[in-house]
């Protein structure tokens, strides 16, 4: 006890130094937990985003594929029409298979879908998308979702007789909401207008599975369809899954061919890296904390080589001499690290989240308890990082060479 009274006895001789080292670390620790805790929190804002990107593709088998035990080739009466992805004729798949691809641990959710080809009462082509709004996850990333409305109102699973126009198709017809669309011998009423933007399965009217299935079949001949659809929506469970999703899928079905945007790969990938530069930082923090309390202790201990070689020659130990340099140091980096930990917390309550990090939101950054005890323990390493060099040099300080120079 009698050596920590002379390290602080020490240090309030020496104040403009001891404020110094104290308010390096207390900048160092403050820098520190502040920017922790804005890379965890930064760093779970863009996994919600990253995960979530490029999560979702369809999955269809070309009809020049061979045949496989899950497909069939059924074609229509009319040679303009079919079921075509991008252009590219498909096989139906049974239903059974899309019970399968759910079970499949990477997979969200998957859906079945009918894109169909046809033909109008006035020659003209138009493509239909038959979705079942019960699978609103897979639906709303393939196909289209409720916040893809324009105006109306998107497809309940209890609508019948309805349907959903994509804004250029209805523009192009001139259609509104409210007005009656023929397809074939069947009409159905607008209900909502949509803009889905680039998805995989897009269309210009949107309807009802069942309902879509019903109208197929009645420009099918003797080749109606049952529980079966030519194009499999798959949303995924995270980016870093797409590549499972799809692996698992073709070892199901060989035949498969999967549309997507690709952006999972670099979704994945950039995961975890915005943070490494903000780390490297930290690491420099810290480095360069711990190198100019090194130096101020050394300094301190070269200014006080005199007093240190009298201590030694009244009885001292190299021993006790150690200790106390020692203390000195671990004394300034503790304050200095606790009043860092004070501060912290203090600017992130007051601070907005979007005035620290790249965030549309206006909440504030969570602090962790965790990350101020890390901060603290570093402070406390820097401090004996810092003291051992200074102390051990100090320890090597012969009283007779001090005393001459008295």
């Amino acid at each position: 006890m009698a050596l920590l009274r002379f390290a602080l006895r020490e240090l309030k001789r020496r104040r403009l130094r001891t404020i110094t080292n104290i308010l390096g670390y207390t900048l160092a620790v403050a820098i520190m937990v502040m920017l922790v805790n804005a890379i965890v929190y930064s760093k779970q804002m863009a996994d919600n985003i990253l995960t979530s990107t490029g999560t979702h593709f369809i999955a269809s088998v070309p009809a020049n594929l061979p045949s496989c035990p899950q497909c069939s080739l059924k074609l229509s009466d009319n040679k303009d029409e079919g079921f075509v992805v991008y252009g590219v004729p498909t096989k139906l798949i049974s239903v059974k298979f899309i019970n399968e691809v759910n079970k499949i641990n990477a997979v969200k959710d998957a859906s079945k879908c009918l894109l169909y080809r046809f033909r109008n009462n006035k020659g003209e082509i138009s493509s239909i998308a038959g979705f079942d709004p019960l699978n609103d996850v897979a639906v709303s990333t393939t196909t289209c979702a409720k916040t893809d409305i324009i105006s109306g109102s998107f497809l309940m699973p209890n609508d019948k007789g309805k349907v959903m126009l994509e804004e250029a198709y209805a523009k192009l017809k001139g259609f509104n909401l409210g007005d009656k669309l023929n397809i074939g011998k069947d009409q159905f009423v607008v209900a909502g207008i949509v803009n889905p933007g680039i998805r995989p399965a897009k269309a210009d009217i949107y309807m009802h599975f069942d309902e879509a299935e019903q109208i197929i079949n009645k420009r099918m001949g003797n080749s109606p369809i049952n529980n079966e659809a030519n194009v499999i929506l798959v949303e995924t469970k995270s980016s870093k899954l797409q590549e499972e999703a799809i692996s698992s899928m073709k070892k199901l079905l060989p035949n498969l061919v999967f549309s997507s945007y690709a952006c999972y790969r670099p979704a994945a990938s950039v995961m975890g890296i915005n943070e490494k530069s903000s780390y490297l930082l930290l690491v420099i923090i810290g480095v360069s904390t711990i190198a100019l309390a090194l130096r101020s202790q050394l300094s301190s201990v070269i200014e006080r080589r005199r007093d240190i070689g009298i201590l030694k020659a009244i009885g001292w130990t190299d021993g006790d001499v150690v200790k106390q340099v020692f203390y000195e140091s671990i004394i300034q980096a503790l304050i200095g690290g606790l009043i860092g930990c004070i501060i912290a917390p203090l600017i992130l309550m007051i601070i907005p989240a979007n005035s620290i990090v790249s965030t549309a939101t206006s909440s504030y950054i969570t602090i962790s308890p965790i990350v101020m005890l890390v901060g603290l323990s570093l402070a406390i390493i820097g401090g004996v990082v810092a003291g051992v060099f200074p102390a051990l040099s100090a320890s090597r300080h012969r009283p007779a060479d001090a005393l001459r120079s008295i």
